[in-house]
C-alpha cells in the first residue's frame, strides 16, 4: 500500500558502486531535504546464479499532477469506508493509514519548496511524538484497572464504612464553617463595641474642656471689672476733683 501511495523511483542495481566504495574511500555527499526525511532503500537479494546483489531505490522528485492527487483522495476515501476505524480517539489503523497519504503530502511540499517542507516535517513529528505518548499512558491506564479488583466483588462493609467516613468529613467542614462565621462576626462585634466606647469617651473629654474653657473665660472676666473700674464710678471720681 505504502508503494502505491508516496512515488519512488526504479530499483537500481549497486552492487558495483557499493564494492567500489568498499575499495576507494569516497567523500560523503550532502543530502539534500527530501532524502533526510525519505532516505534511500537499500536491500540485498539473491539472483538465480546465488549472487549477492545490492539494490537501491530513492525517492522520486517529480510533482504529482491534479488528477494524481484527486486518485489520492478518492483512494483515502475510499479506505475509510473499507476499514470504518474511528474518526476520534487512538486507533492505529487510522493512524497507520494517514501517515502513509501525509508522506506523499510531505514529499510534494518539500519539492515545492524544502524549507516549507522541512518546517512540517518537524510539526509532524512532535504530533507523533505526543500520540505515541498518549498511547502509553492509555496502555498504562488500561493495565491499572486490570491490577484492581472488581467493584462488584468489594466487601460491603467497606463501602459502608467509606460512605460514614465521607458523611464525617462533610459535617466537619460544616461545623468549620460556622465556626469561623461566628468568629467574624463576634471580632465585628467588638471592633464596633470599641469604636462606639472610644466615641463616648471623646465626647465627655470635649464637654469637660468647654465646661473648663468656660469657667475659666468668665473668672478672667471678674479679675478684669475688679481691675479696671466702671464708668459711672470714674465719672464721679472726676466730678469732685474738678468742680464747675
Amino acid at each position: 500500500m505504502s508503494k502505491g501511495v508516496l512515488k519512488w523511483n526504479s530499483v537500481k542495481d549497486i552492487t558495483d558502486v557499493v564494492e567500489q566504495n568498499n575499495d576507494t574511500k569516497k567523500d560523503k555527499v550532502k543530502n539534500s531535504i527530501l532524502e533526510e526525511v525519505f532516505p534511500p532503500r537499500v536491500w540485498t537479494h539473491i539472483d538465480n546464479d546465488n549472487k549477492v546483489i545490492t539494490l537501491r531505490q530513492t525517492i522520486s522528485r517529480e510533482p504529482s499532477n491534479r488528477d494524481e492527487v484527486t486518485k489520492m483522495i478518492i483512494v483515502l476515501n475510499q479506505l475509510e469506508q473499507f476499514y470504518g476505524f474511528k474518526k476520534t480517539g487512538i486507533c492505529e489503523k487510522r493512524n497507520y493509514i494517514y501517515n502513509l497519504f501525509f508522506d506523499e503530502v510531505l514529499r510534494q511540499i518539500i519539492i515545492l519548496d524544502e524549507d516549507l517542507g522541512a518546517i512540517l516535517f518537524r510539526i509532524h513529528n512532535e504530533y507523533k511524538n505526543t500520540i505515541f505518548i498518549l498511547k502509553c499512558m492509555f496502555d498504562k491506564a488500561v493495565f491499572s484497572q486490570d491490577m484492581y479488583p472488581d467493584s462488584l466483588n468489594v466487601n460491603a462493609e467497606y463501602d459502608k464504612e467509606v460512605e460514614d467516613l465521607k458523611t464525617i468529613n462533610d459535617d466537619l467542614k460544616i461545623k468549620c464553617r460556622q465556626s469561623k462565621q461566628k468568629y467574624l462576626d463576634k471580632l465585628r462585634k467588638k471592633e464596633s463595641g470599641e469604636n462606639y466606647k472610644l466615641i463616648i469617651a471623646l465626647k465627655f473629654k470635649y464637654k469637660m474642656l468647654m465646661t473648663y474653657v468656660k469657667r475659666s473665660t468668665e473668672q478672667l472676666k471678674e479679675q478684669m471689672n475688679m481691675i479696671t473700674p466702671s464708668t459711672k464710678t470714674s465719672y464721679l471720681i472726676q466730678s469732685k476733683v474738678n468742680p464747675t
